[in-house]
């Protein structure tokens, strides 16, 4: 396959006008200049790499509690209308019964696959290892503390399929911290009212990845330093961010870019089952939820419940109000510095020759015209 006439976005340059050579999946050859070769022409449109959401519930009707292999299905192909191309499928807390009966129709979902929709890299589990006093729309009775016993139950289930957990590292001493990083399950400290200094612990430990800043944690503040500072303050932490305007104002999130930077943060959606659908009632697990255009939030209490805005929306909310945010920096945010810590960046995160054809097409407004994942048009304007 050969894409054409393209505004390819590396992360140190832009090739105005280029071409991509696709063979078996991946990219063949980048180069620049015309080519008279058949091929999908672009007419100057940018060229992405593949969105990557890493903390994503649901949308279009579905999410991991709707418990179908079907449903499953639905959303990874209706992501990709988004420019998503990769993403970890959030859950919310869960009862034992539920996690038995949605996890088993999950890890059928992972070993089959569709080519032609977005892949799916297995669960971030949000809950139940949470603090109550964070626990934002997760249902209290169901929080425990982080415990190695239950988490053994979990992967079992899930067949080995949890990728991220959210966790209050405050409630634990360490070894739950430990156990996570010896299984290969990326730990993202999140829903917590931990200090900075009892954070220290698990941040010498190994921990790198904040879950949706300043949402559901501690803060920043002059005698009582949070979590939200040890984000901010530490460069090698990556930290989650809701880039909607909704759950982070436009100041704060030009504060945020300024202190960590493109390589210090990726773009996620935290979106929920109502995303995409009309504005009304819905629920987020058990929890009664209210829509309202891109809000949603708790029916009880009024608190932001998950999110309703678009992976593509969250993009475009970035280059309006961060100055002279370039497209070249952009991707570090959508695409590489989460490719780097989810340990997938040999195959995708960047347009690279040998590297999985996993693009994003843009256009001058960056509505995405189209999407491809493994070299296969899968979505198209």
């Amino acid at each position: 396959m050969i894409i054409k006439n393209a505004s390819i976005i590396l992360e140190d340059k832009t090739i105005k006008k280029g071409w991509l050579e696709i063979e078996n999946k991946k990219i063949l050859s980048i180069n620049e200049g015309e080519t008279n070769l058949e091929g999908i022409d672009l007419k100057g449109s940018f060229l992405l790499p593949g969105f990557i959401d890493c903390h994503v519930h649901g949308g279009y009707g579905v999410d991991f509690e709707s418990g179908t292999i079907e449903a499953y299905h639905k959303f990874a192909n209706l992501v990709t209308k988004e420019g998503i191309t990769t993403y970890v499928q959030g859950s919310v807390t869960n009862s034992k019964e539920n996690n038995i009966k949605y996890m088993s129709a999950f890890k059928k979902f992972m070993k089959n696959q569709d080519l032609k929709s977005a892949k799916c890299l297995g669960i971030h589990l949000e809950g139940p290892f949470i603090s109550p006093a964070k626990k934002g729309a997760h249902e209290l009775a169901l929080l425990e503390p982080p415990n190695i016993k239950t988490l053994k139950e979990l992967i079992e289930l899930s067949d080995d399929n949890i990728r991220i957990i959210t966790y209050a590292p405050d409630l634990q001493d360490g070894g739950f911290t430990r156990y996570l990083i010896e299984h290969n399950i990326l730990p993202s400290a999140g829903h917590t009212n931990t200090s900075v200094q009892d954070f220290l612990k698990d941040y010498k430990l190994g921990v790198r990845h904040l879950t949706h800043l300043f949402n559901g944690m501690s803060g920043v503040s002059q005698q009582e330093p949070g979590l939200t500072t040890a984000g901010l303050y530490f460069d090698d932490i990556l930290c989650e961010v809701i880039t909607d305007s909704i759950h982070i104002q436009p100041d704060t999130l030009r504060l945020i870019y300024k202190i960590k930077g493109p390589k210090g943060m990726c773009i996620i959606t935290d979106a929920m089952n109502a995303k995409g659908l009309p504005d009304g009632e819905y629920k987020l697990g058990n929890l009664p939820v209210i829509k309202e255009g891109m809000k949603v939030f708790l029916k009880e209490n009024k608190a932001l419940a998950g999110a309703g805005a678009t992976y593509d929306h969250n993009v475009r909310v970035m280059l309006k109000e961060i100055p002279n945010l370039s497209l070249n920096n952009l991707i570090y945010m959508t695409s590489i510095n989460i490719a780097k810590q989810l340990n997938i960046f040999d195959k995708t995160g960047n347009i690279e020759v040998g590297k999985f054809a996993d693009l994003t097409v843009l256009n001058n407004e960056y509505q995405v015209e189209k999407t491809f994942v493994n070299g296969e048009l899968v979505y198209e304007k």
